[in-house]
């Protein structure tokens, strides 16, 4: 199956949901869609202008909530590569089709629709804020990590040093100082031959290989300190690098420490984050489902109008769910659309049906992506 569905409403004496099941059986699966709660109350109403100025607001509305959720999905997709997210321990899809209904608790059908509209974009973009405040949280802990972690990244020329050399390795005195030198693995063999010979002082057999990479070695060269520039100059002639090198315990230590801290910390965080997102991501799919259906019963009204039954004017429509077969999408479309012969407009009368936005269909549409990709 594709990981679209499909809401669409139809003219409540056009063909039936049986009917539009019996001609998409081959190329998907149709599901009823009641947009009304268990009290069977539908949505206000409300007048014809309020209708047409919401259903414009509704469309950013919509666009504002598939960005957050496609921003929970892909969150969770980082921290849970293993699990897909789910709504209730269901897949998306399942859970829209099976379980959804509108929820009376939260969202009361008696409130006015753009009251009803505004309160759960405006809790749509409470949670896309508080998902960006949690995620800055994270990745500054990233960053931080990352700094250490460069450090002890590149080669012998550029890395930091203090994971490499120890205490050991340091003679500090009055008279004597500690080289590091970084040679070009093609010159070791000739730096180890010649380094006495780089400074009139050189403590004999000092020098020491510390580590070496693809490309370089460290070596470790303890000479008397008031011919440190001479040393310094024949390393440079030879096109060696010394590098400059301060040990320090304490710092060290800290360093170490700091990095255990953070990336406890940022682990804990990670936790957390995928605890909330998982509770969140549900709750934030449902709030688009609800915003969607009120958006088609904006739509099914202008296009459709009302009826009369039992002496009340109800809204003229029906409306069902089809998730389509992978790769079924286009005959998908021509089958739902040779159900409605006649009832395609022309391109230049789009923009005057009511309820029309983008391609027009003899039907009102909206679009679910249960799998939704990356959207910034």
């Amino acid at each position: 199956m594709e990981t679209q569905l499909w809401g669409i409403a139809t003219k409540h004496d056009s063909p039936s949901v049986a009917e539009i099941k019996k001609a998409c059986e081959d190329l998907g699966v149709v599901t009823p869609w009641s947009i009304v709660g268990k009290s069977h109350q539908h949505l206000r109403i409300g007048t014809l202008d309020s209708l047409m100025s919401l259903s414009d607001d509704l469309q950013k509305m919509e666009t504002l909530g598939d960005v957050t959720v496609s921003k929970f999905y892909k969150q969770l997709t980082e921290l849970l590569p293993d699990d897909d997210p789910s709504i209730h321990g269901m897949s998306p899809a399942q859970w829209t089709t099976m379980r959804w209904e509108w929820d009376e608790a939260k969202l009361q059908l008696k409130t006015p629709l753009r009251e009803l509209c505004e309160s759960i974009s405006a809790r749509l973009t409470s949670l896309d804020e508080e998902l960006k405040a949690k995620m800055t949280e994270m990745n500054t802990l990233k960053a931080s990590l990352q700094a250490i972690e460069r450090k002890t990244q590149g080669n012998l020329m550029v890395r930091g040093l203090a994971d490499i050399v120890s205490e050991q390795h340091i003679v500090n005195s009055d008279y004597m100082t500690t080289c590091f030198t970084v040679v070009p693995k093609l010159s070791m063999k000739d730096f180890e031959g010649s380094y006495m010979s780089m400074a009139k002082f050189v403590v004999p057999e000092s020098c020491k290989l510390l580590a070496e990479d693809t490309e370089y070695g460290l070596y470790r060269v303890i000479i008397f300190k008031k011919f440190h520039d001479e040393y310094k100059q024949n390393v440079r002639d030879k096109r060696f690098t010394l590098r400059e090198f301060t040990y320090d315990a304490g710092a060290t230590a800290d360093e170490a420490s700091k990095k255990m801290r953070e990336e406890l910390e940022l682990t804990q965080v990670k936790t957390m984050l995928a605890n909330w997102c998982n509770v969140n991501y549900a709750e934030s799919y449902s709030l688009l489902v609800h915003l969607k259906a009120a958006r088609v019963f904006v739509e099914s009204v202008l296009r459709f109008g009302l009826r009369p039954t039992m002496g009340d004017m109800m809204p003229n429509y029906k409306s069902c769910f089809v998730q389509p077969k992978k790769g079924k999408q286009e005959q998908l479309r021509k089958a739902l659309g040779a159900l409605f012969p006649g009832s395609m407009v022309d391109a230049e009368e789009e923009s005057t049906v009511p309820g029309a936005t983008g391609e027009f269909y003899p039907y009102v549409y909206t679009c679910i992506e249960t799998e939704p990709t990356s959207q910034q």
